[in-house]
């Protein structure tokens, strides 16, 4: 038995809300918790292969996880599911005498205990704590406490403006930030006038929300403050940014990085498809997710900029987003100093040890008939390309029972073209299925 066991910790969620900048309330705070909260959380059961515990909040699909580690050849681990009090997961946990009591008995006779989990918070660090209180060596993947604010600096839009000036290949938009309405009402037009369609980031958004692109449309800067006004994602400072046109057929350059002791340690190339210049919809992730000359300048900013973060303190894995201008430009538009969306799609890849071989294409919300089921409809689809050998898996079912039902699919193949048109077929399957038509 290995000395060292992971605990799983998908804390989505309180990623997403523990900058205390952010101050979430009403429909957007519920929205993001339940999305990420639970729907997302799913996905960490691609994470890892090693010896592991999940925790996982209550309402996941035995059979699907079953069938997951089935087709992949693993073991399934144990989970504890602590009572959903708030659907933050490490703070039920928390709160949750006989889940601590569950994990406490799984990880007995382990002598380090590793948290694998999306970011850093202070539930994290309290989590650390009390499993140091029963005797174990508790390592973080992440960075550790007194590391703790650089994990929010750079997971600010504003770090980047800063990095900029230090690290010669991290190219930015010409900007410009603004500390209330009077200077972005005054900011926004004059940014207009230069560069005829500008885009605004708050300090801290969600896969497009706390974003908007500004044109000169009659009305359209009155809308976007009056917008401002109603988002709570919106906060100060904000900065506003010429819009940088995308090269066709690249998608949007990034890249996930693990900054270790000494520096880059991993990194593996992406590409996001957005919406509307800036909304996140899929991603697809591997060496071949982009064009050769997109992905090698994408590698060496992506060196370059976690080996500052490295000399801050920061620890960890990080994303980096990019766009690929149509001036032939790379420009680095966030960071993100956590476990990004995609790194599921990254764990299969090192399972596989296929990260140069094959790419995946990861789709987070794709729409599915009201009605379905997993048992029904969902696993005979995918049944029938596991007996045919195609890599293809459902990684959240989450939401099958939701208002506009939706679930996350990931697919490999030996190029991102194969892979984004095997979910298409799947998508097509599993609508069929609930017709009854197959």
């Amino acid at each position: 038995m290995s000395d060292t066991i992971e605990i799983v910790l998908p804390n989505h969620a309180e990623c997403h809300l523990r900058n205390p900048a952010l101050r979430l309330s009403g429909e957007d705070r519920a929205r993001l918790i339940s999305f990420s909260g639970t729907y997302e959380s799913e996905h960490s059961v691609f994470w890892s292969s090693e010896p592991r515990v999940l925790v996982l909040s209550e309402g996941w699909n035995r059979q699907w996880f079953d069938d997951i580690h089935r087709v992949l050849e693993l073991a399934p681990p144990p989970v504890v599911s602590p009572a959903m009090r708030s659907s933050l997961l490490v703070s039920d946990l928390l709160l949750d005498g006989a889940a601590q009591n569950e994990l406490r008995e799984l990880v007995a006779g382990r002598h380090t205990i590793r948290l694998v989990m999306v970011g850093p918070t202070p539930e994290t660090y309290a989590l650390a704590a009390l499993i140091r209180g029963w005797g174990h060596t508790v390592e973080l993947d992440s960075a550790g406490e007194d590391a703790y604010w650089t994990s929010l600096y750079l997971d600010s839009k504003m770090s980047c403006l800063d990095l900029a000036r230090e690290v010669p290949l991290m190219r930015v938009a010409p900007s410009m930030v603004v500390g209330n309405l009077v200077e972005l009402r005054g900011a926004l037009p004059k940014m207009l006038a230069e560069h005829g369609r500008v885009i605004v980031r708050t300090l801290f958004g969600v896969a497009g929300d706390g974003t908007a692109v500004v044109t000169g449309e009659p009305g359209r800067v009155e809308r976007v403050l009056e917008d401002a006004s109603r988002d709570s994602f919106f906060a100060f400072p904000v900065v506003i940014q010429r819009f940088v046109g995308h090269a066709e057929g690249v998608g949007c350059p990034a890249a996930d990085l693990w900054v270790g002791e000494d520096g880059v340690e991993d990194l593996t190339l992406c590409a996001l498809t957005v919406e509307r210049g800036y909304k996140f919809s899929s991603v697809d992730v591997g060496l071949g997710s982009l064009p050769e000359v997109w992905g090698e300048r994408m590698t060496r900013a992506a060196y370059e900029i976690g080996e500052a973060a490295r000399a801050l303190g920061y620890y960890g894995w990080m994303c980096i987003n990019a766009v690929a201008g149509v001036d032939d430009e790379l420009y680095i538009t966030e960071i993100n100093a956590r476990r990004s969306g995609s790194l599921h799609a990254n764990g299969l890849l090192r399972h596989w040890g296929a990260e140069k071989d094959l790419t995946v294409s990861t789709h987070f919300v794709v729409p599915v008939p009201e009605g379905i089921t997993y048992e029904d409809h969902i696993r005979p689809v995918f049944q029938r390309l596991w007996d045919g050998g195609v890599r293809a898996y459902p990684t959240s079912l989450r939401a099958l029972g939701w208002p506009g039902p939706i679930m996350a699919v990931v697919a490999a193949a030996s190029t991102a073209t194969e892979a984004r048109d095997l979910v298409s077929q799947i998508r097509d399957s599993i609508e069929a299925a609930a017709r009854g038509r197959v």
